[in-house]
């Protein structure tokens, strides 16, 4: 038998109960209707794969069509998506997990055809340097306004259609990271310039979140997903973000979320004889923490639970078998899972490269 500590129960400080500390990672599965609502295919999804989880972390849901990461993807944009999620949550409480939200919005990080032609907007009118993606407008003062009121009205959706929480999207170049990117936003106002302007409005986006999850009458979590540092000569250093994770911890948020290539992957910003993993949970003491990123075996699990990781979040094992949890109790068989590829599988590069 396993001892392993993301077997047992998690609570979080805002009294959500998960029966183990396992996540299914957000997933880029595109298999939403052409609105953005939810499918049969989401919900048959989600109930087939949060069997042996703690916590499902659904996304990303964008908050605004304008910010719609690409065609496919879930909304939470307007009312109408409410029935449509609230029968998403019920299929994953059906299962005995706990289901949260992962609320986006996409900034320069996307094109026309996705916003179903909206303009495409961003901190600055500069062009992301990959993908498919349109030149963005600058956000004006204005417009920022409604985009942090965006992101409060989508969370209170997500308590009405009865998700368990919401996770605030900061990582993989979207918006908020666009905003804390000297690539990204070459502002000279409030919003841009130093470290700390820079940090205004993703630290105003985690506020207006957390004050309308109070508003839940049940425990209702919310996390903050970072990408800890771009690789990009002149993008944003780990330890810039380090200052806004630790000013993150000081808000009344449940977790903080690394989106990571691999578990243990060394800082490419920051020398240091550590991982960012290592560095972020020494600098960052008192947020719980989730990681995601090729986590595949017991071995795996073991080297981030001894580095004081909180959650285990894992998306391509979790797409392969479902029933990856629970092979910890029988190691001979997990051993067999360790070597399936998107390839031998038949799973779409356009997904598996997300996970």
């Amino acid at each position: 038998m396993s001892d392993l500590q993301y077997e047992k129960s998690y609570a979080f400080t805002s009294g959500l109960k998960l029966r183990n500390g396992f996540c299914l990672a957000p997933l880029d599965t595109r298999t939403s209707l052409f609105d953005g609502e939810v499918s049969q295919n989401d919900c048959r999804f989600y109930q087939e794969h949060t069997k042996n989880v703690g916590l499902a972390v659904v996304g990303s849901v964008y908050v605004d069509l304008a910010g719609c990461t690409v065609t496919g993807s879930m909304s939470i944009a307007n009312d109408q998506m409410v029935p449509g999620l609230a029968n998403l949550a019920t299929a994953v409480h059906q299962q005995g997990a706990k289901v949260m939200l992962q609320l986006v919005h996409a900034g320069r990080m996307t094109n026309h055809y996705a916003t179903n032609g909206k303009k495409v907007v961003g901190p600055s009118a500069v062009k992301g340097e990959h993908g498919m993606v349109d030149m963005p407008v600058a956000l004006t003062n204005d417009e920022i306004e409604t985009i942090i009121d965006d992101f409060g009205t989508a969370t209170r959706r997500a308590i009405v259609a009865g998700f368990d929480g919401v996770e605030i999207h900061g990582a993989n170049s979207f918006l908020l990271q666009q905003f804390m990117s000297p690539l990204s936003n070459q502002r000279m106002d409030a919003y841009g310039g130093s470290l700390v302007n820079r940090m205004f409005f993703p630290m105003r986006v985690a506020q207006r979140v957390l004050k309308v999850a109070v508003e839940a009458d049940r425990p209702f979590a919310v996390g903050y997903r970072i990408s800890p540092e771009e690789i990009e000569p002149g993008g944003l250093s780990l330890a810039d973000n380090l200052v806004l994770m630790r000013a993150l911890s000081h808000l009344p948020l449940d977790y903080l979320s690394l989106s990571l290539r691999h578990y243990d992957q060394p800082a490419v910003t920051l020398t240091a004889p550590a991982t960012v993993a290592q560095i972020v949970r020494q600098f960052v003491p008192k947020l719980p923490l989730m990681v995601a990123g090729h986590i595949r075996t017991a071995a795996d699990l073991q080297s981030i639970s001894r580095t004081g990781i909180d959650l285990a979040a894992v998306g391509q094992q979790m797409i392969v078998d479902p029933d990856w949890p629970k092979k910890f109790r029988h190691p001979d068989t997990l051993k067999q899972r360790t070597d399936w590829t998107a390839t031998s599988l038949g799973i779409p590069q356009s997904i598996y490269r997300f996970l």
